[in-house]
């Protein structure tokens, strides 16, 4: 960590920032793979003379410039790690080194300060090992600055090494990058700053929440200078005990009851509560727009304690506020949060560029009220795009399908429906000499079907009986679907070999066109179904497994059940 510099003047006051900047290599927070790199280039002589360190503010491009420069004109050096003690270490720290320039390119962008800089480089360095010149935002430079420049970097004079500095490295011109080492300096973690905020608070001897360095490091939004400027701000507000309130206060930050008021009101249904929370939120003068993201958060806090086992390492939250939001995730589901998270969201870009932010915010809050109705609402939609294809797949009117023949001379108009099957018994029919179709190769034929030839398969169940015999699968179309039943014929050796690889036994298959069967109303000749379905038989053909499956795949009905006829004896 960082040593604290003896202050001269005990009444001037240093700010946290510069108290506490780094002053070596190994102070430097949250860039391991920069530092590494520059040390072990000094380790090993292997020095550029130009370095280009991009990054947003407050990250340490401009420091570890500064500690790079000491490495290099240390009096134990080149030297990974400055010493800090001796005369161009003092030198540099004091800005006295005449071989040291710093100079920002926002004040000095013309092509006449870069000439001026060209000629005070040309000689070689006057005390120093190395001459080093750090240009701050070098993207501010002007094009002809650039051009002047860029002579320079093509041949740059002996024992000289340029750092530039930038905020944004897209601004530069790459005729420039492409002669320096460039190095990105990332954002800071919210665990780094924290810490670096602890060691600080230990050093100057005052008392802060987690909580409280958590509001810090967010609102620092990754720039570690940032949050020892702002922790300054809140010291100076709160005196040496700091309390979360204060925090919030300081910084600006929504207090997490309004969060949870919001939430309950949401997930309860209570499109008036909200009127009335907005009101207090515009009341208190809290930017919306900053709110709308605080309540994503918020949510998104609440599935991290749903769906992890240990939500303390994931939210630094104090424990109190943990614990209300284990109890109020209690009564959702997980896919539940997620869904007001992804419709927040949605309406995050509409509030940032409405022109009534207040009137975008609570329409879509109150939309989110009515979340549950909605979800039956898309569940009956479902529903209806379901039926609608089954129409477009079934023939326009019942079929009627007759099944293999068991027992007496009965029918059965009741269709069997998908997936309502009576509980397996043990029964004399289950060796009535019915197909080896099982329902596990009845489902495997026709999704085998639909997926080769799925032009096929609707064609397939146009049908308007089926008769099913031991080994016999007939399919038999009414005069109208005459045409149907010519395209079926067409692909029958296709339909004989999928059904010996489905059944692992031969079956032959027919396809039949009779005058007598009608596809637009059943033969009222035929007995009525409830007096059907109280004979044995028929009860006994329901429950056959290998019927039903035959049924249950083509979507048929039985509609007679005949006894075998016996063989005349000699």
């Amino acid at each position: 960590m960082p040593e604290i510099p003896e202050e001269k003047n005990k009444s001037d006051y240093l700010v946290l920032a510069r108290k506490y900047r780094p002053k070596k290599f190994s102070e430097v927070v949250g860039q391991p793979a920069v530092v590494r790199t520059l040390q072990n280039a000094i380790r090993e002589n292997r020095i550029a003379h130009a370095y280009l360190f991009s990054g947003m503010r407050g990250v340490g491009k401009t420091t570890v410039a500064r500690i790079l420069a000491k490495a290099l004109n240390c009096e134990h050096g080149p030297t990974p790690e400055p010493c800090n003690q001796c005369f161009m270490c003092t030198a540099i720290n004091e800005d006295r080194l005449l071989d040291f320039i710093e100079i920002d390119g926002a004040s000095n962008r013309g092509i006449e300060d870069v000439k001026a800089l060209r000629e005070s480089i040309q000689y070689e360095p006057m005390h120093s090992r190395y001459r080093v010149i750090i240009i701050d935002e070098v993207h501010q430079l002007s094009r002809d600055a650039f051009n002047a420049l860029l002579k320079t970097l093509e041949e740059p004079p002996t024992r000289t090494v340029f750092i530039f500095a930038t905020t944004e490295f897209h601004k530069v011109p790459k005729t420039i990058a492409s002669r320096c080492q460039h190095f990105v300096f990332k954002k800071l973690s919210p665990h780094d700053i924290i810490e670096h905020l602890t060691y600080i608070s230990g050093q100057e001897g005052f008392s802060i929440s987690p909580y409280s360095l958590k509001l810090i490091a967010e609102a620092a939004d990754g720039s570690l200078r940032d949050a020892e400027t702002l922790l300054d701000q809140v010291i100076s507000f709160s005196g040496f005990q700091v309390n979360d309130q204060e925090t919030e206060e300081v910084l600006g930050v929504i207090n997490r009851q309004l969060f949870e008021n919001f939430s309950r009101a949401i997930i309860s249904g209570q499109p008036a509560e909200i009127f009335s929370l907005v009101e207090a939120l515009v009341s208190s003068g809290y930017d919306l727009r900053y709110f709308y993201s605080g309540l994503i958060e918020y949510f998104r806090h609440l599935l991290v304690v749903k769906m992890t086992a240990n939500p303390e390492r994931l939210l630094f939250l104090p424990p109190e506020e943990i614990n209300k939001l284990k109890e109020q995730a209690k009564g959702l589901e997980s896919e539940e949060i997620l869904r007001y998270i992804l419709l927040l969201q949605e309406g995050e870009s509409g509030l940032k560029y409405s022109s009534q932010p207040r009137i975008f915010l609570e329409s879509c809050l109150v939309k989110l009220c009515f979340l549950p109705r909605l979800k039956k609402i898309e569940k009956a939609l479902d529903e209806i795009e379901e039926i609608k294809k089954e129409l477009k797949t079934a023939p326009s009117s019942p079929k009627t399908y007759p099944a293999a023949n068991s027992g007496s001379g009965a029918e059965v108009k009741q269709p069997l429906k998908t997936g309502q099957y009576q509980k397996e018994k043990k029964n004399p029919s289950s060796q009535n000499g019915f197909p080896v179709f099982g329902q596990k190769a009845a489902d495997e034929f026709y999704y085998r079907l639909l997926r080769e030839k799925p032009a096929l398969a609707p064609i397939l169940r146009m049908a308007s009986r089926v008769e099913v015999k031991a080994d016999l699968f007939q399919l038999i179309y009414a005069p109208d679907k005459k045409h149907f039943a010519a395209l079926i014929e067409q692909n029958l050796p296709y339909l004989s070999r999928l059904a010996l690889e489905v059944a692992q036994k031969k079956i032959e298959l027919k396809i039949e066109g009779k005058e007598n069967i009608s596809s637009g109303q059943p033969d009222q000749s035929r007995p009525e179904t409830g007096k059907i379905r109280e004979e044995p038989a028929a009860e006994a053909l329901l429950q056959d497994p290998k019927a039903r499956a035959i049924l249950n795949t083509f979507r048929g009905q039985v509609v007679s059940i005949k006894k075998k006829a016996e063989p005349e004896r000699s």
